[in-house]
């Protein structure tokens, strides 16, 4: 049998259900939590991973007042622990699965769960979580995505909608000695002449659908929507930049020129501070 007899299964009858409103370390008998919060956050503790080999645990907020939120972790001897899974929400949970040293874990309800740690270490790479999509077979019809992720909305969807929000926050006395990205985008290129004259390469690729029945009534649809604020956003004005590019060098010909050519013969419209304004281009090389 896959499941390992216990001390806290031995001639015990099994407890399937419980609803704690407090702290509560769980045993290897609570296959269903349903926790609530009152006043307070409460932690739910996991049974010990080796007793709760090939076992399959449902915990899911039964109630949440306020922001108080239900944190669940392990006892500190899971192989792997990434980070504890805090539950906002009613309906909001996970499956948990030991396979004797590891917990494997599968969201459910009205909203996957959310994972956040913290670390006092200095001196290593931290991060949360990593995906990884590795191919080893060559096709010329695969498309590959490491992760998707969609927002669907047949209704009106609230008072604004993102499909993934990433914020970095620096708090009160944050800082880093180079550079801080909120978003990340790295293309690595192979290291020989696989490519050719194969495919183009971007590191980042936006698209708008504006299917046959779309009827905008003049509302702006943009690539890009630029927004700036906060008390010292006069601050942008005297040292932002709208995009910084390094590691280029001017020349003739090139991707960074001093232009020598005819005057231009074309724009790109883009609106700032509610004006419209045009960014003047030529097709004539300097």
């Amino acid at each position: 049998m896959l499941e390992d007899r216990s001390a806290q299964h031995d001639k015990v009858i099994v407890d399937k259900f419980h609803n704690p409103y407090a702290d509560y370390e769980m045993t290897t008998r609570d296959y269903v939590l349903r926790p609530y919060t009152v006043d307070e956050a409460i932690t739910i503790t996991l049974p010990p991973v080796t007793e709760a080999k090939g076992r399959i645990y449902s915990i899911v907020v039964g109630a949440a007042t306020g922001a108080f939120t239900v944190t669940i972790q392990d006892r500190d001897e899971s192989e792997d622990w990434i980070a504890d899974i805090v539950l906002s929400e009613k309906g909001q949970g996970v499956f948990a699965y030991s396979d004797g040293r590891h917990w494997t874990f599968v969201p459910v309800g009205i909203r996957a769960a959310s994972f956040s740690t913290s670390r006092i270490d200095a001196v290593s790479q931290i991060r949360t979580d990593t995906i990884n999509l590795v191919t080893t077979v060559a096709s010329t019809v695969n498309q590959l995505e490491a992760m998707r992720v969609t927002l669907f909305a047949d209704v009106q969807a609230g008072e604004w909608a993102n499909a993934i929000c990433a914020v970095v926050d620096l708090e009160t006395s944050g800082f880093v000695q180079g550079l801080v990205g909120v978003v990340c985008a790295e293309l690595d290129m192979p290291g020989s002449a696989a490519c050719g004259a194969n495919g183009t390469y971007s590191c980042y690729e936006a698209e708008i659908n504006m299917p046959t029945s779309f009827t905008g009534g003049g509302v702006p649809v943009t690539f890009f929507s630029l927004n700036l604020w906060g008390a010292e956003k006069a601050q942008f004005d005297t040292s932002g930049l709208l995009f910084d590019i390094t590691g280029v060098t001017v020349a003739s010909h090139k991707f960074f020129q001093e232009n020598t050519a005819t005057a231009a013969t074309h724009a790109l419209r883009c609106r700032i501070a509610g004006t419209l304004y045009y960014v003047m281009l030529t097709s004539a090389d300097a």
